[in-house]
C-alpha cells in the first residue's frame, strides 16, 4: 500500500510544481509586507520631522503644504487650534477618524502639535 502511494506521487509531477509555486507566492508576499512596513515607517518619520520642524513657524506654512484645516477652535489663551481630520478605512467596514492638531499663539506661531 505504501509503495502504491509513493508511485502515485511520482506519477503526478504537478504536485511538486504546485508546492513550488506556493512557496514562491509566500516569498513574494513576505517581501511585499517588508517593503510596505519600511515605506510606512519612513513615511511616519518624515511626517514627525515635518511637524517637529514646524514648531516655532507660522501656521500658514502648514496650511500652504496641507491645505485648509477641517476646523479651527480657540485654545482659551488668545490663540487657535487648527485641526485636520480625515477618515481612514482599515477595510471590512472598520473606520476611524485621524486628526492632526496644531496649537498657535495669537501671532499664528505654532507652539504645540498632536
Amino acid at each position: 500500500m505504501r509503495n502504491s502511494l509513493f508511485l502515485l506521487s511520482k506519477q503526478k509531477p504537478w504536485l511538486n510544481d504546485e508546492r513550488r509555486s506556493d512557496r514562491r507566492l509566500k516569498s513574494i508576499y513576505a517581501k511585499l509586507a517588508i517593503l510596505a512596513l519600511i515605506t510606512l515607517m519612513s513615511g511616519c518619520s518624515s511626517i514627525d520631522k515635518f511637524v517637529q520642524d514646524g514648531i516655532g513657524q507660522s501656521i500658514s506654512t502648514v496650511i500652504d503644504s496641507s491645505g485648509p484645516p477641517t476646523r479651527v477652535a480657540s485654545d482659551g489663551r488668545g490663540g487657535k487650534i487648527y485641526i485636520w481630520e480625515h477618515w481612514v478605512d482599515r477595510g471590512y467596514g472598520d473606520r476611524y477618524l485621524w486628526s492632526t492638531m496644531f496649537w498657535t499663539d495669537s501671532n499664528g506661531t505654532i507652539y504645540k502639535w498632536r
